[in-house]
């Protein structure tokens, strides 16, 4: 295999539903957990990040010689499994995914996608049908804002997913709660608990102009958390108020 093949379309890095990387539509058989899951992490960080950072985050090591070899270790792994010596690129101790295997990533499509789908979905026809069509496009965009909005906070990206999360809410403002709670935690996170509670202040005018509705108790009981300096993000995983805890 050439390097112009794996230009051309041979990859395809899967994250949405299954995680799975195919070259040449064969699936990578990876030698070692800690292989893989090196190759996610770099997706998550498209930026790339610093080895006392990778060591950090995946395995909960100080940067000492012995987990630097384990670094060494993953990605010798990591680029043998793939047959691509340039599969990551280091740069002022910068580790990076090749930019070939971020853009054949299906969440890469999902971007280039969204970033055409802004308007109206066939503004110059009018009927039934389409008006069908119209909510069925509006769905898949805002599900699809949703998607990457999840991606970016599992990738601590709090910017991007504040921004994929506004435009899911100003695409289809009766999204679930849920999500409004997700955006105000976010807009405490990166700007501060004043925008976080701006932003309910006028999602429960919407809803009492336009349904006549009010927030849930768990939607008002958070904006009182926020408005009290609290950063659910940083103090604990995130987790909307009123949702159980897993056991």
């Amino acid at each position: 295999m050439t390097d112009g093949d794996r230009q051309n379309g041979d990859w395809l890095l899967r994250t949405l539903g299954q995680a799975e990387v195919l070259r040449g539509g064969v699936p990578v058989a990876w030698p070692a957990r800690s292989a893989e899951e090196l190759l996610w992490y770099l997706h998550a960080h498209p930026d790339g990040r610093y080895r006392h950072d990778l060591l950090r985050d995946l395995w909960d090591l100080e940067d000492t010689p012995a987990a630097a070899n384990r670094f060494r270790v993953a990605l010798h792994r990591l680029r043998h499994a793939l047959d691509f010596p340039e599969a990551v690129t280091e740069r002022g101790g910068r580790y990076a995914l090749n930019p070939d295997l971020l853009a054949a990533s299906d969440t890469a499509a999902l971007r280039r996608a969204l970033a055409c789908a802004d308007g109206e979905y066939l503004p110059h026809l009018t009927g039934e049908w389409v008006q069908e069509a119209r909510q069925a496009h509006r769905a898949a965009v805002v599900e699809a804002h949703l998607t990457l909005s999840q991606l970016h906070c599992a990738a601590r990206e709090c910017p991007l997913a504040a921004q994929d999360l506004v435009r899911a809410a100003q695409t289809d403002p009766l999204i679930g709660e849920d999500h409004h709670q997700r955006l105000m935690a976010c807009l405490a996170m990166t700007r501060d608990r004043y925008a976080a509670t701006e932003y309910y202040r006028r999602y429960r005018q919407y809803l009492l102009t336009e349904i006549g509705d009010t927030p849930l108790p768990e939607t008002v009981a958070f904006a009182e958390q926020l408005k009290g300096g609290e950063l659910p993000c940083v103090n604990a995983p995130f987790r909307p108020a009123g949702a159980t805890s897993d056991k």
